[in-house]
Order: structure tokens, then sequence, then C-alpha cells
């Protein structure tokens, strides 16, 4: 890893993370303040208004009893899904697409640091850049959710739900990554890097709109993800076996092609 490059990436792309992490963090303050023990049962009841095969798709086709299985269900089924992955598309096409297109990447290769330093050393950032952000938010709602209701928040089910949530947004980094070295135009980085977390997500889904469709969720990498499972004490062993061996099969791939590819520099 190139630690003057690491910083040079740091600075370019620290404001991006912070704007990620404070949307965040607000949208699980607002949902934490939300938390009423008292009221669930009545909120269970207005879910029963919904057609189940929407609530379902939204990803709140489980009732929840608690804490743990609230914020599972209402900002762990999507938000914690859908946000980071807008940051990934955004950080992944920046890391390494975006230098190729504008020419840029041409300062970067001549200095001496070899084309598998400085993908590596990229690589490194997204993945660190990620964990910074997921790990600020899950101690920020631990914090909030016990100062508010204390004793309320399973802390062994929560944690376990983080770390399986920050595995499939890593893998999803690792996808734009991938897209990012593997093409030069950052339209077709983006688009392919936005396109295939997107129909992952799709196919999520549409895998709770029917029962037909439950086989849908063994070919979406968010299928395998299943928060309120995991807020109910079920460790994701599998799953999160098979995002870190996606992520790193994806980073490595990633940075073999950068080294390879021709560059017009």
């Amino acid at each position: 890893m190139s630690l003057p490059l690491f910083k040079t990436t740091f600075k370019k792309n620290w404001v991006l993370g912070l704007i990620f992490t404070l949307v965040l963090m607000m949208y699980s303050g607002v949902m934490i303040s939300m938390f009423d023990p008292a009221s669930i049962d009545n909120l269970m009841k207005m879910f029963e208004l919904f057609p189940p095969e929407i609530m379902s798709m939204l990803g709140f086709a489980e009732a929840f009893t608690d804490m743990t299985g609230y914020l599972a269900s209402w900002l762990y089924g999507l938000l914690m899904i859908g946000f980071p992955m807008v940051y990934s598309i955004m950080l992944g096409n920046k890391l390494i697409a975006k230098t190729v297109d504008n020419g840029s990447i041409a300062c970067l290769l001549s200095t001496p640091d070899s084309r598998v330093k400085i993908a590596l050393t990229k690589a490194i950032y997204a993945i660190l850049s990620m964990i910074v952000i997921l790990g600020i938010v899950f101690i920020f709602n631990i914090t909030l959710s016990n100062a508010m209701f204390p004793g309320s928040l399973d802390i062994e089910a929560f944690t376990n739900l983080n770390i399986t949530v920050l595995l499939v947004n890593i893998t999803v980094m690792a996808i734009t990554f991938f897209c990012s070295c593997l093409f030069s135009d950052t339209k077709y980085s983006i688009g392919f890097g936005a396109g295939i977390p997107l129909a992952f997500l799709l196919i999520k889904m549409l895998s709770g709109v029917s029962d037909k469709l439950d086989f849908l969720t063994k070919i979406s990498i968010f299928g395998w993800y299943d928060p309120m499972k995991i807020a109910s004490g079920e460790i994701a062993m599998t799953a999160n076996i098979a995002y870190i061996v996606i992520a790193i099969v994806l980073f490595v791939a990633g940075i073999m092609i950068f080294k390879r590819k021709r560059l017009a520099v």
C-alpha cells in the first residue's frame, strides 16, 4: 500500500464519506426516537392494512416485538443497504475509472508506485471507508438506543446484524470497484457499477411479492441477507462467508485487470 496515495485519496473523498455518515446518523436518530414500546401492537395492526406482498417487498413482512427487531425491519431492511450502495457507486467510480477517463491517472503512473500498488491502495481505502462509516453509525445507534430506551437493545444480536450489513455493503463496494477497474469510461463504470447492485436489489424485492418468486432470493446477494432472522439471534455464517469470498475475488480481479489493461496516457 502507498501511504502518500492513501492520504491523497482520503483528502479527495472524506467529504463524501462524511455526508453519508451524517445522513445515516440522521435517519437512525429519527427511527430510534420514533420507537415506542407501548405502541408496537398498534403499529403492527397498521401494517395489516397494507397488502402483505407490498410489505414483504419493502422488508416489513415479519412482526417485531422489541427495539432490535424494530431497527432490523425499519432501518436495516432497506436504508442501511440503499444509502451505502449509493456511496459505493459514487466512490467506486471515482477511485479508478474517473482518473482514467479524465487522464489524471497519468500522474499516478509517473510515480514509482506500480499499478498493483495504486489499485490496492484505493481498494483498501474503499473498504476502510465503508468500515468507518458503518462503524460510526453502529456506535451511534447503540449509544442513542441505550440513552433513550435503556436495556431495550439486544447488543449481541445487533452487533451480528451490523457485521452482516457491513459485509453486504463491502460486497457492493467490490462490485463497483471491479467495474471501475474494468471500464475506462465513467459512463460504463457507473452504468454497470450501479446497474448490477440495483438489479440484485430489485430481484430481492420481487422475491417478496409472491411465494412463487421466492427462489429469486438465492440469486441475489441481498436475498441471503435476512435482518429479522439475525435480530432474533441467528448468525448468518454462510452468508457472511459468501460475502467475504465474493468481495475478495472481485477486489483481486479488479486489481489484476487494472494491472494488465492498456491505458492511453
